[in-house]
């Protein structure tokens, strides 16, 4: 539906009054960042949600253990410096494909020859907005380092991950080394996450390089409740092809790293 002409005057006027009542200060004491994240994931382990039904087959007791390969990123932030040494900031960052390699044990009465020790792999991608505060930390007066562009600072933030996992594969033999696998529906979830930072800032002029450690708690890792298909791809296969109703599994996704950022203050 088009706006009419008053309607295009009041947002015109609405506009002037809130840009009027934004102090100037509140521009030049903005800033954008730009990071490069490089994160290694801690060992985790992966537990059926629920082990009351009967499709829970194998994460009940054993679990899933594996670990995910080291992660890297990005991130944008933007800033606003409430005062000398206080910031706050709100960020979005992006770890594209990784993978998560662990290995799980089988236990399938109606199957008693399949092996139940079995590789999975499975690849995952994570989104996270973040609001952070940053305390920038005075160097004391100690000679020569009053007088240098460095300046330590701590921060501590929170907000949601957006956690995509992909189709899980079990590989594994079965009965006279016939090579097959087997696939479970991947899913995604949203989490709470939350990070603790501390690190270093060298500025000059308008540009400040920041060089830092990172903790990060992303939240849980979920796969999805399906039919898991165990499937013989030898040419004249003679074993059986398997559906496995598999209910889902949790686990999480915590790290730490460096993170390499470049701010712009206006």
């Amino acid at each position: 539906m088009a706006l009419s002409r008053k309607s295009w005057l009041c947002i015109a006027l609405l506009a002037a009054v809130i840009g009027t009542a934004v102090p100037e200060r509140a521009f030049s004491d903005s800033y954008i960042r730009g990071s490069v994240l490089f994160d290694r994931p801690k060992d985790t382990g992966f537990l059926d949600d629920d082990c009351s039904t009967a499709d829970d087959r194998y994460a009940c007791e054993t679990g899933i253990d594996g670990d995910f390969e080291t992660m890297t990123g990005l991130e944008l932030g933007l800033g606003y410096a409430m005062m000398p040494a206080l910031r706050l900031e709100a960020a979005l960052q992006y770890r594209p494909e990784f993978s998560f390699k662990g290995q799980v044990d089988f236990s399938l009465p109606e199957l008693p020859g399949l092996p139940h020790e079995r590789d999975l792999s499975a690849e995952l991608t994570v989104w996270s907005a973040l609001l952070a505060a940053y305390l920038d930390i005075p160097i004391p007066g100690f000679g020569l380092l009053r007088h240098t562009p460095l300046s330590p600072f701590i921060g501590v933030g929170g907000g949601v991950s957006r956690i995509d996992v992909g189709d899980a594969q079990f590989g594994g033999d079965r009965l006279d080394a016939q090579v097959n696998r087997l696939l479970l529906p991947g899913d995604h979830q949203f989490s709470f996450s939350w990070m603790l930072s501390a690190g270093i800032a060298v500025s000059l002029a308008n540009w400040t390089v920041d060089v830092a450690w990172r903790y990060t708690d992303l939240g849980g890792v979920e796969s999805a409740t399906g039919i898991a298909e165990d499937v013989c791809r030898f040419v004249g296969c003679s074993l059986p092809d398997i559906d496995l109703p598999l209910a889902s599994t949790l686990g999480g996704l915590r790290s730490h790293g460096l993170t390499l950022s470049l701010r712009y203050a206006f």
